[in-house]
C-alpha cells in the first residue's frame, strides 16, 4: 500500500529565510519530503544531481537570478519537474515568460496556507497523470 503523492520531493526556493522555513515546515507537516534553499545557485546545484516532482519558487530572489531564471536553467539541465511560482510581481512580461516556461501555476502573494496546499496537491496530481 503506497501513497505516492506523500512520497514526492518538493524543492522550495525563497531568499526570505523565515518564509522559506514556514513553507517548508507546512509541507513537511503534511507529509511531504522537502528540500529548501535560500539561494538560487544551491537549488540549481541540487537539481543537477537529484530529481524532484515539484519546484515551489519565489520570483524575487534578491540575487542576479529570479525564480523564472532558475526554472529556465533547470529545464535546460533536463529537469522534468513541475513548477509553481509565488510572487508579488504582476508585470505582464513576467506572466508571459511564466506561460512560455509552462509553469503549472503563477500565484500572487500573499498566499494563504490552505491555497498553497491545494495548489501543491493539484500540481502533484498533474505530475502523476503525466507520468502514468
Amino acid at each position: 500500500m503506497s501513497q505516492p503523492q506523500k512520497q514526492v520531493d518538493i524543492l522550495v526556493l525563497d531568499d526570505d529565510v523565515d518564509l522559506l522555513s514556514s513553507v517548508a515546515d507546512l509541507l513537511v507537516e503534511c507529509g511531504y519530503r522537502v528540500k529548501a534553499f535560500a539561494d538560487a545557485d544551491s537549488a540549481i546545484e541540487f537539481a543537477m544531481g537529484q530529481s524532484f516532482a515539484l519546484g515551489l519558487f519565489d520570483y524575487r530572489l534578491g540575487s542576479l537570478k529570479n525564480g523564472l531564471d532558475v526554472v529556465e536553467k533547470m529545464q535546460a539541465l533536463g529537469c522534468k519537474s513541475t513548477y509553481v511560482m509565488i510572487t508579488a510581481d504582476v508585470e505582464q512580461a513576467t506572466q508571459m515568460r511564466a506561460v512560455h516556461l509552462k509553469l503549472f501555476e503563477f500565484m500572487r502573494k500573499p498566499v494563504q496556507p490552505e491555497k498553497l496546499l491545494e495548489t501543491v496537491q493539484r500540481a502533484l496530481e498533474h505530475v502523476n497523470r503525466v507520468a502514468a
